[in-house]
């Protein structure tokens, strides 16, 4: 259960590092910033993006899941473009960029398969350990009893 919190940690870690570069990418791109909307807007849109990713791994819709992380490693190619030369800087962003929404897809998967694994252990328990009514015991300790004498 423990490493379940740590897992968790690791996940909203990410999609708070996340969530910023989305809201700045379709913030960047938005044509109005009249009122208040078009400054949160950019977060709904990014808490949206990066909370699917998390979601649909944890509902088993990995297909789905997939496509959401190749979004959020474009959205992160958007915040993190500088040169389109082919040099440090540019390796570097492609690796930052697929980093995060990897993180946080492949640790909604470990939670997803570590979730599973303690409810197949709690089933299978269930059913090695089920408590017998208080009667029946009784039951049994008296005849047990009876026949020790």
């Amino acid at each position: 259960m423990k490493k379940q919190y740590l897992i968790r940690i690791a996940i909203v870690a990410a999609l708070l590092t996340q969530i910023n570069h989305a809201a700045f990418v379709f913030d960047s791109m938005s044509i109005n910033h009249d009122n208040l909307l078009d400054y949160i807007l950019p977060y709904v849109f990014a808490l949206s993006l990066e909370l699917s990713i998390y979601l649909f791994t944890l509902y088993g819709k990995k297909k789905v899941a997939t496509a959401f992380a190749l979004i959020s490693f474009m959205v992160n190619i958007l915040y993190y473009w500088k040169l389109p030369a082919m040099n440090f800087q540019f390796i570097a962003m492609l690796a930052i960029s697929a980093i995060i929404p990897l993180t946080i897809w492949f640790y909604s998967d470990l939670l997803d398969t570590d979730i599973k694994k303690e409810q197949a252990r709690k089933t299978r328990q269930g059913r090695v350990k089920k408590k017998q009514p208080a009667r029946i015991k009784l039951v049994k300790e008296i005849q047990e009893s009876s026949f020790a004498n």
